[in-house]
C-alpha cells in the first residue's frame, strides 16, 4: 500500500506554476505539419516558425488514438505535430534544464531549442522511451530586461491513427528540478528493472530447487511466473537503445507475456488451494495459445501487434477478471488463506488494467503512472511468501520426520546390538561345537581306528613288536596332523607344508628316503581354514605313507607351482615325485581293499576342497599332483 500511496502522490504532484527557481509550463501552442516525414530536420523549418496555424492548448495534451488500425497505417506517412513552449523572462540567470515527465506515441520525438535540435529519440519507433522522463540542458538563463525569451519546440511524428500525448513541462535550475526527475525516474524505471532482476534471480534459484525436487512442481511454476512477469514489464524500461529482437517480435512477447503469466499464476494457484478445475484451466490455456497464435507477427495473418494493442489488452483484461473470480471462488471453497490473499491481490489487476488501458489511449492524464508493473511486484512478493512458507513447512516436516527416524533408529540399533551379541555368542558356541565334533571325528577315524586295530592284534597274539611300533607311529602322526591343522595358517599353504615336512622328515630319513624341497612362493588361499588344512595334510600324509610302504623309493621331491588364470581357473599345484615303482591307479580301485579305500579318501578330500588329484608315471618313477583353487565357492 505504501507504493500505491507514493504512486498516487506522484500522479497528483504537479506543484505550483513557480517552485523556487523552476517554472511549471502548463500551456503550449500546437499545430500539425502535413506531408512531413519521419526524420526530424537538424534545424527548425521556416514553415514551423511561421506564426500561422498555431492554437493554444493546455498541457498535458493528447491526440486521440483509435482502437485498432489496419496494416495500411504502417506504410503511410506519419502524423507530425508541433508543440511550442515559450519560456518566461523571469527565470534565473543560471544553467537551465527541461524536465518532461512523460511523452508517448508510436514514432519519433525531437526537441529544438531556439531553432536547433538538441534531442531526438533513438532506437525503436514502437518500443521507445515512453516511460522514461526526459531531462535536457537548455543553457544559460534569460534573466534581464533586454534578453529575448527562449523557445522550445517539440516535434512528434506518430504513426497514423495511434495519436500521441505530451505531459506538462518544467524549466528551471538543476537544484530545483533534479529531485523531481530522479524520483520519477526511480519509480517509473529503476524500481521496475531492479525488482525484475531480483525476481529473475530468485526464480532461477527456484528452478534449481525444482529440478532437484521434481515431485513438487510449485518451484518450477514459481520460476515460470518470475520469467513471464519480467518479460511482461520489459517494455516499461526500454530506453533509447533498440530491443535485441525486431519490434514486432518484441511486441508479441510483451503482449502475450501477460497471458502466459496468467496461465502460470493459475497453475500455481491450483497447487495452493488444491481445487481441481480442469475445464477452466484448459479453456484459459487454449485462449492464451489462440491469442499468441493470432498475434504472431507474420505476413497475411493480422496487423502488427502494436496496431491492435488496445483490442488485445481488452481481451486479456476480461480474461484476467475470469481468472481472478474463479481463483477467489476456488480458494474460498478450499478454505485456503494463501489462495484468498493471492487472488484478492490478483483481482486488483482488473481495475489496474482498465486504468492502464485508458492511460495508454490517452483517456487519463498522461502524467499518471502505469499500475501493472507495481501490482506485479506485490504479486511476486505474495508468491515468494507462499513458496517461502512451503519451503519452511517442508524443512519442519523433514526435521520432524528425522527426529522420529533418529529415535526409531536408536531403538533399532539397540535391538540390533543385542541381537548381534546373541548371534556372536551362538556363533562361538556353534564354532566350538563344530570344532569339537571335527576333532572327535578325526580322532575316531584316525587315531581311534589305528588303536583299535592294534588292540585286536595284541589280544589275538598276532602283533609283533615291530608291527605294534608301526601302528603307534601312525597314531602319533595322526595326532600331530590334527594338532598342526589347529595352528593358524593365515591362508599360507607353504607354512602348512613346512610343518608337514618337519613332522615327517625324521620318519622318511629313518626309512632311508631323501626328501628334497623344490617349492616356490604361492599366493594366499583365503579358504584355507583348519578343516581344509586337515584335508590337505591327510591327502599328503596318505600319499607319502603309500610311498613308504609300496614304492621302494629312495628319493622324494616335493614341489609347488602356480597355475595362471582367473579366480575360477587359476590355482596352485602340489607335486610329489619319487624314484620308486610308479603307481597309476585305474579309474576306480575296489573300495573293499585298503588301497581302494585310501584312494577314495584322497579323491573325496580333494573334491571337498574344490580341487582334484592325479597319479602318473614318469621316466624315473611315479608322480602325484594335487590342484587347489585360488578361491573356492561357498556352499
Amino acid at each position: 500500500m505504501a507504493w500505491l500511496l507514493l504512486l498516487a502522490w506522484l500522479s497528483a504532484c504537479g506543484g505550483g506554476a513557480r517552485d523556487g527557481g523552476a517554472m511549471h509550463i502548463e500551456q503550449a501552442l500546437f499545430r500539425t505539419e502535413p506531408g512531413a516525414g519521419w526524420e526530424p530536420p537538424p534545424e527548425l523549418p521556416l514553415s514551423v516558425q511561421d506564426m500561422g496555424g498555431w492554437a493554444q492548448v493546455p498541457l498535458p495534451h493528447a491526440r486521440a488514438r483509435s482502437l485498432a488500425e489496419g496494416s495500411a497505417s504502417l506504410q503511410a506517412p506519419p502524423d507530425v505535430a508541433w508543440y511550442r513552449l515559450t519560456l518566461p523572462a523571469s527565470l534565473p540567470a543560471q544553467d537551465l534544464f527541461l524536465y518532461l515527465p512523460r511523452w508517448q506515441t508510436i514514432g519519433v520525438v525531437a526537441v529544438y531549442v531556439d531553432g536547433r535540435m538538441v534531442y531526438r529519440s533513438r532506437g525503436s519507433r514502437v518500443w521507445n522511451s515512453f516511460n522514461r522522463p526526459l531531462w535536457l540542458p537548455l543553457g544559460s538563463g534569460t534573466g534581464g530586461s533586454s534578453a529575448a525569451p527562449h523557445t522550445v519546440w517539440v516535434r512528434m511524428a506518430s504513426q497514423q491513427g495511434v495519436g500521441g500525448a505530451i505531459s506538462s513541462a518544467w524549466v528551471g535550475t538543476e537544484q530545483a528540478l533534479l529531485w523531481r526527475y530522479n524520483l520519477r525516474s526511480f519509480v517509473q524505471n529503476d524500481l521496475i528493472s531492479q525488482t525484475g532482476a531480483a525476481f529473475l534471480v530468485i526464480g532461477l534459484f527456484s528452478l534449481a530447487v525444482g529440478l532437484v525436487r521434481r515431485r513438487e512442481p510449485i518451484y518450477l511454476l514459481f520460476f515460470a511466473v518470475s520469467v513471464t512477469c519480467v518479460l511482461r514489464n520489459l517494455h516499461y524500461v526500454v530506453d533509447d537503445h533498440p530491443p535485441p529482437v525486431p519490434d514486432d517480435w518484441f511486441g508479441w512477447v510483451s503482449v502475450n507475456a501477460l497471458g502466459w503469466s496468467m496461465v502460470s499464476i493459475f497453475a500455481f494457484a491450483l497447487r495452493v488451494h488444491r481445487k481441481r478445475m480442469p475445464r477452466l484451466a484448459w479453456g484459459i490455456a487454449a485462449l492464451v495459445v489462440l491469442c499468441a497464435v493470432l498475434t504472431l507477427p507474420v505476413p497475411l495473418l493480422l496487423p502488427h501487434v502494436h496496431a491492435i494493442l488496445p483490442a488485445v489488452y481488452i481481451v486479456l483484461t476480461a480474461l484476467t477478471a475470469v481468472v481472478a473470480v474463479s481463483g477467489l471462488w476456488a480458494s474460498w471453497q478450499a478454505r485456503s488463506g494463501e489462495g484468498m490473499v493471492l487472488f484478492a491481490w490478483f483481482s486488483l489487476n482488473v481495475p489496474a488494467a482498465v486504468h492502464d488501458l485508458l492511460l495508454q489511449n490517452y483517456r487519463f492524464n498522461i502524467e499518471r503512472v502505469y499500475l501493472a508493473p507495481y501490482l506485479s511486484i506485490g504479486l511476486f512478493a505474495i508468491f515468494l511468501a507462499i513458496v517461502y512458507r512451503r519451503y519452511l513447512g517442508a524443512i519442519h516436516a523433514v526435521e520432524f520426520v528425522n527426529a522420529g527416524l533418529e529415535s526409531r533408529l536408536a531403538a533399532r540399533e539397540r535391538e540390533l546390538t543385542a541381537s548381534h551379541e546373541q548371534l556372536r555368542a551362538l556363533e562361538r558356541q556353534q564354532t566350538l561345537a563344530a570344532e569339537r565334533q571335527r576333532l572327535m571325528q578325526d580322532m575316531h577315524d584316525g587315531i581311534g581306528s589305528s588303536l583299535m586295530s592294534a588292540l585286536r592284534m595284541v589280544e589275538h597274539g598276532q602283533a609283533s613288536t615291530a608291527d605294534t611300533a608301526l601302528v603307534l607311529k601312525d597314531c602319533i602322526d595322526d595326532l600331530k596332523l590334527a594338532i598342526d591343522s589347529l595352528s593358524p595358517a593365515d591362508a599360507d599353504l607353504l607354512a602348512m607344508l613346512a610343518a608337514l615336512r618337519f613332522r615327517l622328515a625324521p620318519r622318511l630319513k629313518a626309512a632311508g628316503i631323501t626328501l628334497t624341497w623344490s617349492v616356490q612362493d604361492l599366493p594366499p588361499l583365503p579358504w584355507l581354514d583348519p578343516q581344509a588344512a586337515l584335508h590337505v595334510l591327510r591327502i599328503l600324509q596318505e600319499v607319502l605313507t603309500n610311498l613308504l610302504k609300496h614304492s621302494q623309493a629312495t628319493a622324494i621331491d616335493l614341489a609347488t607351482e602356480v597355475r595362471p588364470g582367473d579366480a575360477n581357473e587359476g590355482g596352485v599345484v602340489v607335486r610329489i615325485r619319487d624314484n620308486g615303482h610308479a603307481f597309476v591307479p585305474t579309474a576306480s580301485a575296489p573300495p573293499a581293499t585298503p588301497a581302494g579305500q585310501g584312494l577314495a579318501n584322497v579323491r573325496h578330500r580333494a573334491q571337498a576342497l574344490g580341487g582334484h588329484c592325479q597319479w602318473a608315471a614318469w621316466e624315473g618313477g611315479g608322480e602325484f599332483r594335487l590342484w587347489l583353487p585360488l578361491e573356492r565357492a561357498v556352499n
